[in-house]
Protein backbone atom coordinates (compact mmCIF):
# COMPACT_ATOMS: atom_id res chain seq x y z
CA UNK A 1 0.00 0.00 0.00
CA UNK A 2 3.07 2.53 0.80
CA UNK A 3 5.05 1.62 -2.56
CA UNK A 4 1.64 2.68 -4.42
CA UNK A 5 0.67 5.59 -1.85
CA UNK A 6 4.40 6.77 -2.62
CA UNK A 7 3.94 6.88 -6.98
CA UNK A 8 0.84 8.39 -6.66
CA UNK A 9 1.70 11.23 -4.00
CA UNK A 10 4.83 12.12 -6.07
CA UNK A 11 2.52 12.57 -9.29
CA UNK A 12 0.30 14.73 -6.78
CA UNK A 13 2.69 16.59 -5.34
CA UNK A 14 5.00 17.56 -8.94
CA UNK A 15 1.65 19.23 -9.66
CA UNK A 16 2.02 21.16 -6.67
CA UNK A 17 4.95 22.71 -7.15
CA UNK A 18 5.27 23.06 -10.64
CA UNK A 19 3.27 26.43 -11.63
CA UNK A 20 2.25 24.94 -15.15
CA UNK A 21 0.37 21.89 -13.65
CA UNK A 22 -1.06 23.62 -11.15
CA UNK A 23 -4.58 24.39 -13.23
CA UNK A 24 -4.67 20.77 -14.00
CA UNK A 25 -3.87 20.08 -9.33
CA UNK A 26 -6.98 22.16 -9.17
CA UNK A 27 -8.89 20.62 -11.34
CA UNK A 28 -8.29 16.86 -10.67
CA UNK A 29 -8.18 17.32 -6.68
CA UNK A 30 -11.56 19.76 -6.84
CA UNK A 31 -14.04 17.13 -7.49
CA UNK A 32 -12.71 15.62 -4.30
CA UNK A 33 -12.18 17.99 -1.87
CA UNK A 34 -14.27 16.77 0.57
CA UNK A 35 -11.46 14.27 1.15
CA UNK A 36 -8.65 16.25 2.11
CA UNK A 37 -7.79 17.41 5.73
CA UNK A 38 -7.36 21.52 5.22
CA UNK A 39 -6.93 22.27 1.66
CA UNK A 40 -3.68 20.71 0.04
CA UNK A 41 -3.44 17.35 1.31
CA UNK A 42 -0.91 16.76 4.12
CA UNK A 43 1.38 14.50 2.42
CA UNK A 44 2.86 16.89 0.01
CA UNK A 45 3.33 19.25 1.92
CA UNK A 46 6.75 19.84 3.76
CA UNK A 47 6.45 17.81 6.85
CA UNK A 48 4.86 14.89 4.60
CA UNK A 49 6.97 11.81 4.47
CA UNK A 50 7.37 11.03 0.84
CA UNK A 51 11.15 11.22 -0.54
CA UNK A 52 12.43 13.34 -2.85
CA UNK A 53 12.34 11.93 -6.18
CA UNK A 54 10.97 12.60 -9.59
CA UNK A 55 7.64 11.05 -9.82
CA UNK A 56 7.20 7.51 -12.53
CA UNK A 57 3.88 9.14 -13.27
CA UNK A 58 2.31 12.24 -14.20
CA UNK A 59 -0.91 13.43 -12.23
CA UNK A 60 -2.68 12.78 -15.68
CA UNK A 61 -2.16 9.05 -15.64
CA UNK A 62 -3.69 8.57 -11.98
CA UNK A 63 -6.93 7.50 -12.16
CA UNK A 64 -9.68 8.81 -10.64
CA UNK A 65 -10.64 6.15 -8.51
CA UNK A 66 -6.96 5.82 -7.19
CA UNK A 67 -6.51 9.79 -6.94
CA UNK A 68 -9.26 9.63 -4.52
CA UNK A 69 -8.31 6.23 -2.62
CA UNK A 70 -5.13 8.00 -2.34
CA UNK A 71 -6.72 11.35 -0.48
CA UNK A 72 -8.15 8.79 1.90
CA UNK A 73 -4.87 7.37 2.66
CA UNK A 74 -3.47 10.42 3.17
CA UNK A 75 -5.36 11.49 5.63
CA UNK A 76 -5.12 8.24 7.42
CA UNK A 77 -1.33 9.25 8.07
CA UNK A 78 -1.58 12.34 9.41
CA UNK A 79 -1.06 12.11 13.30
CA UNK A 80 -2.86 13.74 15.77
CA UNK A 81 -3.33 13.34 19.47
CA UNK A 82 -4.52 14.96 22.59
CA UNK A 83 -2.06 16.52 24.85
CA UNK A 84 -1.97 14.35 28.26
CA UNK A 85 -3.95 17.51 29.84
CA UNK A 86 -6.83 16.98 27.59
CA UNK A 87 -6.43 13.03 28.10
CA UNK A 88 -6.79 13.80 32.02
CA UNK A 89 -10.04 15.82 31.31
CA UNK A 90 -11.42 13.45 28.84
CA UNK A 91 -11.04 10.20 31.16
CA UNK A 92 -12.75 12.26 34.06
CA UNK A 93 -15.55 13.68 31.76
CA UNK A 94 -16.54 9.90 30.46
CA UNK A 95 -16.03 8.56 33.56
CA UNK A 96 -19.70 8.76 34.65
CA UNK A 97 -20.74 6.55 31.91
CA UNK A 98 -17.89 3.74 31.80
CA UNK A 99 -18.19 -0.02 33.06
CA UNK A 100 -15.40 -0.68 35.63
CA UNK A 101 -14.65 -3.71 33.44
CA UNK A 102 -14.36 -4.21 30.03
CA UNK A 103 -12.26 -3.86 26.38
CA UNK A 104 -11.25 -0.14 25.89
CA UNK A 105 -9.98 0.01 21.76
CA UNK A 106 -8.03 2.97 20.11
CA UNK A 107 -8.87 2.76 16.40
CA UNK A 108 -5.57 5.10 15.16
CA UNK A 109 -3.81 4.43 17.97
CA UNK A 110 -0.12 6.14 16.98
CA UNK A 111 2.56 6.38 19.70
CA UNK A 112 0.46 4.90 22.18
CA UNK A 113 -0.69 7.52 24.39
CA UNK A 114 -4.13 7.23 24.77
CA UNK A 115 -3.46 3.14 25.19
CA UNK A 116 -0.90 3.12 28.11
CA UNK A 117 -3.12 6.35 29.69
CA UNK A 118 -6.23 3.98 29.65
CA UNK A 119 -4.45 1.72 31.06
CA UNK A 120 -3.50 3.69 33.97
CA UNK A 121 -6.61 5.40 34.61
CA UNK A 122 -8.87 2.59 34.04
CA UNK A 123 -7.78 -0.56 35.80
CA UNK A 124 -10.40 -2.59 35.38
CA UNK A 125 -10.31 -2.24 31.21
CA UNK A 126 -8.31 -4.51 28.72
CA UNK A 127 -6.82 -1.90 26.92
CA UNK A 128 -6.21 -2.45 22.84
CA UNK A 129 -4.43 0.01 20.52
CA UNK A 130 -4.39 -0.47 16.70
CA UNK A 131 -2.15 1.34 14.52
CA UNK A 132 -1.43 1.16 10.35
CA UNK A 133 1.66 2.01 10.62
CA UNK A 134 4.53 0.04 11.97
CA UNK A 135 7.31 2.58 12.87
CA UNK A 136 4.45 4.24 15.01
CA UNK A 137 3.54 0.97 16.39
CA UNK A 138 7.46 0.20 17.38
CA UNK A 139 7.49 3.53 18.86
CA UNK A 140 4.30 2.56 20.69
CA UNK A 141 5.73 -0.72 22.06
CA UNK A 142 8.71 0.80 23.15
CA UNK A 143 7.21 3.70 25.30
CA UNK A 144 4.99 0.60 26.59
CA UNK A 145 8.31 -0.96 27.45
CA UNK A 146 9.81 2.03 28.74
CA UNK A 147 6.55 2.90 31.31
CA UNK A 148 6.48 -0.79 32.50
CA UNK A 149 10.05 -0.83 33.75
CA UNK A 150 9.68 2.12 35.43
CA UNK A 151 6.60 0.59 37.46
CA UNK A 152 8.60 -2.78 37.96
CA UNK A 153 11.00 -0.61 40.00
CA UNK A 154 7.99 0.86 42.55
CA UNK A 155 5.55 -2.48 42.30
CA UNK A 156 6.79 -5.04 40.25
CA UNK A 157 3.71 -6.83 40.64
CA UNK A 158 1.27 -3.76 39.75
CA UNK A 159 3.89 -3.58 36.45
CA UNK A 160 2.91 -7.02 35.50
CA UNK A 161 -0.84 -6.37 35.60
CA UNK A 162 -0.76 -3.76 33.53
CA UNK A 163 1.42 -5.30 31.22
CA UNK A 164 -1.17 -8.53 31.02
CA UNK A 165 -3.71 -5.77 30.20
CA UNK A 166 -2.54 -3.96 27.30
CA UNK A 167 -2.30 -4.76 23.37
CA UNK A 168 -0.30 -2.69 20.94
CA UNK A 169 -1.28 -4.25 17.18
CA UNK A 170 -0.25 -3.30 13.93
CA UNK A 171 -3.42 -3.65 11.79
CA UNK A 172 -5.71 -2.33 9.68
CA UNK A 173 -8.59 -0.34 11.96
CA UNK A 174 -11.22 -1.63 9.30
CA UNK A 175 -9.18 -5.10 9.60
CA UNK A 176 -9.98 -5.32 13.49
CA UNK A 177 -12.67 -7.31 15.23
CA UNK A 178 -14.25 -4.81 18.07
CA UNK A 179 -17.34 -7.57 18.59
CA UNK A 180 -16.13 -7.33 22.25
CA UNK A 181 -15.02 -3.63 22.92
CA UNK A 182 -16.68 -1.31 25.45
CA UNK A 183 -15.21 1.39 24.65
CA UNK A 184 -13.81 2.71 21.38
CA UNK A 185 -12.03 6.10 21.16
CA UNK A 186 -10.58 7.51 17.25
CA UNK A 187 -9.07 10.59 16.93
CA UNK A 188 -10.97 10.96 14.22
CA UNK A 189 -10.21 14.76 13.48
CA UNK A 190 -8.53 13.74 10.11
CA UNK A 191 -10.82 11.16 9.52
CA UNK A 192 -13.40 13.11 8.04
CA UNK A 193 -13.64 10.59 4.70
CA UNK A 194 -13.69 7.78 6.67
CA UNK A 195 -16.77 8.53 8.98
CA UNK A 196 -19.57 6.93 7.52
CA UNK A 197 -16.90 3.85 6.70
CA UNK A 198 -16.26 3.60 10.66
CA UNK A 199 -19.96 4.14 11.60
CA UNK A 200 -21.32 1.40 9.84
CA UNK A 201 -18.11 -0.90 10.59
CA UNK A 202 -18.86 0.10 14.17
CA UNK A 203 -22.47 -0.25 13.98
CA UNK A 204 -22.21 -3.78 12.38
CA UNK A 205 -19.94 -5.24 15.45
CA UNK A 206 -20.24 -3.62 18.24
CA UNK A 207 -22.29 -5.09 21.32
CA UNK A 208 -25.82 -3.01 22.53
CA UNK A 209 -24.55 -0.30 25.12
CA UNK A 210 -20.91 0.01 23.84
CA UNK A 211 -19.49 3.20 24.00
CA UNK A 212 -17.66 5.64 21.04
CA UNK A 213 -15.68 8.50 21.51
CA UNK A 214 -14.50 10.45 18.22
CA UNK A 215 -13.50 13.90 18.03
CA UNK A 216 -14.12 16.63 15.54
CA UNK A 217 -16.83 15.05 13.67
CA UNK A 218 -19.42 13.22 14.29
CA UNK A 219 -21.28 9.70 13.67
CA UNK A 220 -24.19 10.27 11.73
CA UNK A 221 -25.62 6.54 12.16
CA UNK A 222 -28.58 5.27 13.68
CA UNK A 223 -27.52 2.61 15.21
CA UNK A 224 -25.59 5.13 18.07
CA UNK A 225 -27.64 7.77 20.31
CA UNK A 226 -25.34 10.41 21.38
CA UNK A 227 -24.72 10.67 24.70
CA UNK A 228 -22.57 13.60 25.70
CA UNK A 229 -21.15 16.73 23.37
CA UNK A 230 -18.04 18.36 25.29
CA UNK A 231 -17.99 21.44 24.03
CA UNK A 232 -14.15 23.14 23.47
CA UNK A 233 -12.23 23.45 25.51
CA UNK A 234 -14.17 22.10 28.10
CA UNK A 235 -12.46 18.03 27.37
CA UNK A 236 -10.00 19.33 24.49
CA UNK A 237 -9.15 21.82 21.72
CA UNK A 238 -11.94 20.64 19.46
CA UNK A 239 -15.28 18.99 20.36
CA UNK A 240 -15.37 15.94 21.79
CA UNK A 241 -18.88 13.29 20.97
CA UNK A 242 -19.90 9.92 22.96
CA UNK A 243 -22.04 7.95 21.44
CA UNK A 244 -24.14 4.46 22.71
CA UNK A 245 -24.62 1.51 20.61
CA UNK A 246 -28.57 0.97 20.34
CA UNK A 247 -30.07 -1.58 21.20
CA UNK A 248 -32.37 -1.97 18.17
CA UNK A 249 -32.33 0.42 15.51
CA UNK A 250 -35.28 3.12 16.26
CA UNK A 251 -37.97 2.46 13.37
CA UNK A 252 -38.05 5.94 13.39
CA UNK A 253 -34.47 6.74 12.59
CA UNK A 254 -32.78 8.01 9.39
CA UNK A 255 -31.22 5.36 7.38
CA UNK A 256 -27.44 6.24 7.08
CA UNK A 257 -26.58 8.61 5.02
CA UNK A 258 -23.60 9.91 3.73
CA UNK A 259 -22.22 12.85 5.94
CA UNK A 260 -19.86 14.82 3.65
CA UNK A 261 -17.33 17.74 4.87
CA UNK A 262 -17.43 19.20 1.18
CA UNK A 263 -15.24 22.83 1.57
CA UNK A 264 -16.68 25.27 -0.86
CA UNK A 265 -15.64 24.79 -4.14
CA UNK A 266 -14.80 28.78 -4.67
CA UNK A 267 -12.97 29.11 -1.06
CA UNK A 268 -11.27 25.96 -1.64
CA UNK A 269 -9.44 27.28 -4.81
CA UNK A 270 -8.62 30.39 -3.26
CA UNK A 271 -6.96 28.58 -0.03
CA UNK A 272 -5.22 25.83 -3.39
CA UNK A 273 -4.15 29.64 -4.72
CA UNK A 274 -2.81 30.85 -1.46
CA UNK A 275 -0.81 27.75 -0.78
CA UNK A 276 0.79 27.75 -4.38
CA UNK A 277 2.83 30.97 -3.49
CA UNK A 278 3.36 30.16 -0.08
CA UNK A 279 5.05 27.60 -1.76
CA UNK A 280 6.72 30.30 -4.04
CA UNK A 281 7.73 32.32 -1.32
CA UNK A 282 9.45 29.90 0.90
CA UNK A 283 11.96 28.88 -2.52
CA UNK A 284 12.52 32.86 -3.05
CA UNK A 285 10.49 32.88 -6.53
Amino acid sequence: MLARYVEIGLAVREAFRKPELRDAFIGRLKPHRRLIAGCVPAGIQQHGMLPERAPAHGLAEISDADLAQWLVDDGRLIYGEFTQQELDNYFEAIAPWLPLHGHFIDLGSGLGKVVLSAALALPGMRCTGVELLGYRNDMAQVRLAQMLAAGVADDPAAAARVAARVRLLHQDMFATDVSDASMVYIYSTCFAPMMDRLAEKLASELPEGALVTTVTFPMQHPAFELVKQFAPPSVAWTTVFLYRRRSALDAAAPPAASFLYEQDSAAWEYAVRAAFAAYDSSLGT
